[in-house]
């Protein structure tokens, strides 16, 4: 039976009800908001979980949390173990942070990318998650990852940000500096909210919102997470 542990990192806790709807009703789900060190229950590694989802975050990476020392101990502790971990945006980079090191992550020198976004696949991406060679899919990052763990194959990247996703089959990782999990709906309405935010790095939000994703992404990815990992 899958046992999946959510690490809600996002600070207007959006993440949890968004992953959420994408899990097989028959899994054992626990979901834990994430914001502090207290946030980690001792027994955590003790649960027997299968999979361990990471998500994203309004926080920035390239500071750390005050859960920070917490988080990278977990996904390290949870690696030894063999568990698989997914990473999402924030999450991705946490992951990399922790188990390579603050060198792998940065602000990215091409600012802020927001929006439904290409990414482009490669032919590991393409043969492993069955997309084409170039999706439109939920983007929101000021942040990336320049460095993976051992043994990770990237599968997508595009213009802003070189590492776009990534499989590890040894250390059974999972990263995207995307968000698979958001709909159209849910995407939009956060554009929407976010329009002076937009503005100031020059997106027009009304051209935005007229768009969407090219894929059911969730159901892809968390999908692909939970058979393949």
């Amino acid at each position: 039976m899958l046992s999946i542990l959510i690490l809600d990192y996002s600070t207007s806790r959006i993440a949890n009800p968004t992953i959420t709807p994408w899990l097989p009703q028959s899994a054992d789900i626990t979901s834990l908001y994430i914001d502090s060190e207290a946030a980690f229950p001792d027994d955590l590694m003790d649960r027997s979980f299968t999979h361990v989802i990471h998500s994203g975050s309004e926080l920035s990476i390239t500071e750390r949390a005050p859960f920070t020392n917490r988080a990278e101990a977990f996904i390290q502790n949870a690696s030894l173990a063999g568990i698989a971990q997914m990473g999402i945006c924030y999450g991705h980079q946490l992951i990399c942070r922790a188990l390579v090191g603050e060198n792998s992550i940065r602000s990215s020198p091409n600012g802020f990318e927001a929006g439904w976004g290409d990414v482009e696949f490669n032919d590991l991406g393409v043969t492993e998650l069955y997309l084409k060679l170039v999706e439109k899919i939920w983007q929101h990052h000021f942040d990336e990852v320049t460095i993976l763990p051992p043994g990770s194959e990237v599968v997508a990247r595009n213009n802003h940000t070189e590492i776009q996703a990534y499989i590890n089959q040894k250390l059974r990782l999972f990263g995207m500096q995307f968000h698979p999990e958001v709909t159209r709906a849910v995407g939009n309405k956060i554009f929407v909210n976010d329009r002076l935010l937009l503005q100031e790095y020059g997106y027009d939000t009304d051209k935005i919102i007229t768009e969407g994703p090219s894929i059911d992404a969730g159901r892809i990815f968390f999908n692909y997470f939970l058979t393949k990992m």
